[in-house]
Parts: structure tokens; sequence; C-alpha cells
């Protein structure tokens, strides 16, 4: 496709083997990589004190990563869906991919994330990534 797609990136924060990232790099020409600084979630009680310099490490490895090969790493602050809206439409991206996650946080955002994106007119794909398997796919049994 001719317009480009955002990734925005959450706690997966890798290029090799990183699904909505690959997937995005094959469908369109060009690929908006985000990060979103979550107000919301640096303010919780589990914050841990070396959480800024461990993050600030990480995203600097996750840019240059994507300088190897080419691209950057948008980095914004505020709420992650409407960031990624943003930029979607100051790119003209029509898609936004990211990574599914487990937490109840991470799928309450990405239910709003979906909502918001269908609003707005913009495909919303979800990948699984931090686990194999999807995990609602996963089932337990009692002996």
């Amino acid at each position: 496709m001719t317009e480009p797609a955002v990734v925005l990136f959450n706690r997966d924060l890798r290029v090799h083997d990183h699904p909505a990232l690959s997937t995005a790099c094959r469908e369109h020409e060009r690929v908006v990589p985000l990060f979103v600084i979550d107000d919301a979630l640096l303010s919780t009680r589990f914050v841990a004190p070396n959480r800024a310099p461990v993050l600030i490490d990480a995203l600097l490895d996750l840019r240059g990563e994507l300088r190897q090969r080419g691209g950057d790493l948008v980095v914004r602050r505020g709420a992650p869906v409407r960031e990624a809206l943003a930029v979607a439409r100051e790119t003209g991206a029509r898609s936004v991919y990211a990574s599914a996650d487990v937490s109840t946080f991470a799928r309450r955002r990405e239910e709003q994330l979906e909502t918001a994106c269908a609003e707005a007119g913009l495909e919303c794909r979800l990948f699984p990534s931090v686990t194999v398997v999807p995990f609602d796919a996963l089932t337990t049994t009692s002996t």
C-alpha cells in the first residue's frame, strides 16, 4: 500500500521477530514506528524507581535498531490512543498496528484503540507478541 502505517510499540520493544512491525513493513511502503510515554501508566503504584532509566535505555536501543534499518522512532508523551491517532492523521496513515498484551490495563487500551480507529475510519490490527500463543487460546484443566 502506498499510504504509511503506524506501528504502536508498547511492552514489546524489539525489532527482531516483531509480528506487527514485520507485517506492516511487508504491507506498506512506509512505516512510522511510535512509542508513547503513557502518563497514566507512569503514575500508578506499580512504577519502580528504576523504570524510567530502563525504559529510556530500551527506547534508545529500539531507535538504534530502527535507524540501522533506515527508519526511526517517533516518541510522544500522553495517552497512547490519542497520540497514535494524531500520528496517523499527521502522516496520512490509514492503519495502526500493535502488539496485543495480556494485562487488564493493556486490554482496555487495545479496546479503546480499536474503537477510536473505527470511529476515525482507520484499520486497527493487533498481533500476538508477548506470548508464544495468543493468551485467549490457552486453557487449563483441573485434575
